[in-house]
């Protein structure tokens, strides 16, 4: 954080960055866009030539040395670690929803979890502040004011099995029952354990979650989802442990 806390390195990386970025920039170029006179720049080019920093390549022109670029990778490194750890600080008191309606900045809104997603929508007697405009499907940036509940019902978790491949994996699944299921339930996710249920997904006309997928439908689940898991039955078994030690409710379905 030495660039921050001295004008001296703040005006060298920023001669250091104009330079990197324009290589054409003449010390009158750098003057006027830092906004300094000329004569303070050229006392600050004679500091960064005596540190081996900057060197001259014609009159009034410079570029930077290597040891300049491995200054500038050190401070940037530092600005970008602070600056990243700064922005999770300003952002860990506020919440990031689905806008239900318009919402202007500064709108009081109501948020809340509905189906494992957050929405907000405007209310004079609201629990936040719309830190942004959004519209109605947009995502919005809110400023909690109270706190809010998290879903006390978990969501529904529905476990489709599909056979192995080699008892004829998608081919014995029912995909027109599949495919009303799935419309049955459209805010639900659609997870899909195993190959031949990525299949089976795809035949209905759906392309779900695979990677990661019985990570996902836990995630879910807790945040009041509802889940339709496709689980081929060699997997079976690890899923329905899995959700029974995180004391999730399901029904099983054979198609």
């Amino acid at each position: 954080m030495k660039v921050l806390l001295s004008r001296k390195d703040t005006v060298k990386f920023l001669i250091l960055s104009e330079l990197m970025k324009r290589k054409d920039s003449s010390q009158r170029d750098i003057a006027k866009k830092l906004g300094i006179t000329p004569q303070a720049v050229s006392e600050h080019f004679k500091e960064l030539i005596n540190e081996g920093l900057v060197k001259a390549v014609h009159r009034g022109y410079y570029e930077v040395t290597e040891r300049g670029k491995e200054w500038l990778r050190e401070n940037l490194f530092d600005l970008h670690s602070f600056a990243e750890d700064l922005i999770k600080k300003i952002y860990s008191d506020q919440v990031v929803a689905i806008a239900v309606g318009k919402i202007e900045e500064g709108d009081s809104v109501k948020f809340w979890i509905e189906d494992g997603y957050i929405y907000a929508k405007r209310d004079e007697e609201g629990n936040g502040v719309a830190l942004i405009s959004a519209e109605d499907g947009e995502d919005v940036l809110v400023k909690p004011t109270s706190g809010f509940e998290l879903p006390k019902e978990k969501g529904e978790i529905i476990v489709v099995k599909v056979p192995d491949i080699v008892e004829g994996g998608s081919r014995r699944v029912n995909i027109e029952k599949l495919r009303e299921l799935i419309w049955s339930r459209p805010k639900s996710i659609v997870v899909s354990v195993g190959i031949e249920a990525l299949v089976t997904s795809r035949k209905a006309g759906v392309e779900p979650i695979f990677f990661g997928g019985k990570a996902v439908c836990v995630e879910a689940a807790h945040m009041g989802s509802g889940v339709i898991v496709l689980c081929v039955e060699n997997m079976l078994d690890d899923l329905l442990r899995t959700l029974i030690d995180e004391d999730l409710k399901f029904d099983i379905k054979e198609l």
